[in-house]
């Protein structure tokens, strides 16, 4: 093989000044990429947070329809046996009628306890609003707990805020849609269909994914094999997602964002950390190595998020401390500023726990059933850590979500804007952790 010589002293030169060129490019190049990372990185970003933004169930029912209480039966049967819930539904369980149209407009029907009744207002097969009343403790008492209205409009203002540059992304802490059962894919699920219309195709294009869920319970309720998500979400794919695996990591802009799988429901204990992709052993091990990576790599500021709350006062209540991840997220807290979103329990809770910020976000949209009497509060030991929300107040419904300012050198900044319909001042916006 013939190498290439200059023929001339001018050849060499010319060749001299070309390797100084190329060189001085490269370089100038690199510089230029290291500057706009370094100015990108110190300029800071905001997302919005938030959860449980499901709504109740989709009722597309008419009188005289064969097999009208199906999804009763369907909905029961996740916490007692089905013959059982075959009873139950076919006993206790009321369903009215649209007179002219034959369409459902009422749902009667027993609640957590043996005392409480449920009413649900029927519109155009969606649950628009649930109250609930306690026979014993308050007849004639119906408390509301959920109005379709309020996670409409947390979706709404998010989109908002995306739309105007104030958020750059959005984070989920799972519970999106009821269940798999009547449908899994945004073709075929009025729920996914819900999401996608009011929330996905409703933000702007992005160069980077722009909301990004932790998996909940019910997104495999009816749906093991998470089918929904990744029909509605398909770049989850790209972070790591599978049916076999529902945890991924992420950084941007010089944060680290971590999303782990706390598992399916089990309604013995409703807030076990029961998680089978991976088990919590294993997503302990993981989540050690990705938050050491990033202490390695200089990161100081992680994002955790995941479904079951690491700490509650009331409804379903915290992960049990058996397999409760905050030993392991506050071993790090020395070395970089750590918060958890989680939600499950459907109210808003805030805790700062040996350097942790955790945020409850059960505000998205779903019933806020915490606020019933028995469910305001649970046995605790006391010294539990206060929560520094309703501090010590009962919870009431209200719909939310949370906005991120993140600046390097700065401590994060936590803005919850919210609304209460049954409010004289129905929308607030404050400061948490202040």
């Amino acid at each position: 093989m013939k190498t290439w010589k200059p023929k001339s002293a001018c050849g060499v030169l010319v060749g001299a000044i070309a390797a100084l060129v190329l060189t001085f490019g490269t370089q100038t190049a690199v510089a230029a990429e290291t500057a706009k990372a370094a100015t990108t990185s110190e300029s800071g970003f905001s997302f919005a947070a938030y959860g449980d933004s499901r709504p109740m169930m989709y009722l597309p029912l008419k009188e005289g329809q064969p097999d009208v209480s199906k999804l009763f039966v369907e909905m029961f049967g996740l916490v007692m046996p089905d013959k059982v819930a075959e009873e139950v539904v076919k006993r206790d369980v009321k369903l009215i009628f649209d007179p002219a149209t034959k369409e459902l407009i009422q749902v009667v029907m027993p609640f957590a306890s043996k005392t409480e009744v449920m009413t649900l207002t029927v519109d155009k097969g969606w649950v628009t609003e649930a109250s609930v009343e306690d026979v014993k403790l308050l007849p004639g008492v119906h408390r509301t707990m959920f109005r379709l209205s309020g996670g409409d409009w947390v979706a709404r203002e998010i989109v908002k805020d995306v739309k105007s540059g104030r958020a750059r992304f959005v984070v989920s802490s799972g519970d999106v849609v009821w269940w798999g059962n009547q449908g899994l894919t945004v073709e075929d699920s009025p729920y996914w269909k819900r999401v996608n219309d009011t929330m996905l195709k409703q933000l702007p294009p992005a160069d980077s994914e722009r909301w990004l869920m932790s998996v909940g319970n019910h997104e495999v309720w009816g749906d093991p094999r998470i089918e929904g998500v990744l029909n509605a979400v398909p770049y989850l794919k790209k972070l790591g997602v599978t049916p076999e695996n529902l945890t991924y990591k992420f950084d941007f802009k010089g944060a680290r964002f971590i999303y782990l799988w706390s598992g399916k429901y089990d309604y013995r204990s409703p807030s076990l950390w029961d998680a089978d992709r991976p088990k919590y052993a294993e997503q302990m091990k993981q989540l050690q190595q990705w938050m050491g990576e990033a202490k390695a790599k200089g990161i100081k500021k992680v994002f955790i998020t995941f479904h079951y709350p690491v700490f509650a006062r009331s409804g379903l209540g915290p992960i049990p401390a058996s397999d409760n991840p905050h030993k392991v997220i506050a071993s790090f807290a020395k070395d970089m500023e750590i918060t958890v979103f989680n939600g499950h329990v459907h109210t808003t809770e805030l805790y700062e726990v040996d350097g942790v910020k955790y945020l409850m976000l059960g505000g998205g949209g779903a019933e806020q059933d915490p606020i019933l009497p028995g469910r305001t509060s649970i046995k605790l030991p006391a010294d539990y850590p206060p929560d520094l929300y309703w501090k010590g107040a009962p919870p009431k419904e209200e719909y939310n979500y949370v906005l991120v300012d993140v600046k390097p050198g700065q401590p994060t900044k936590f803005t919850l804007n919210r609304f209460r319909p049954w409010s004289a001042e129905p929308f607030a916006t404050v400061d948490l952790f202040k």
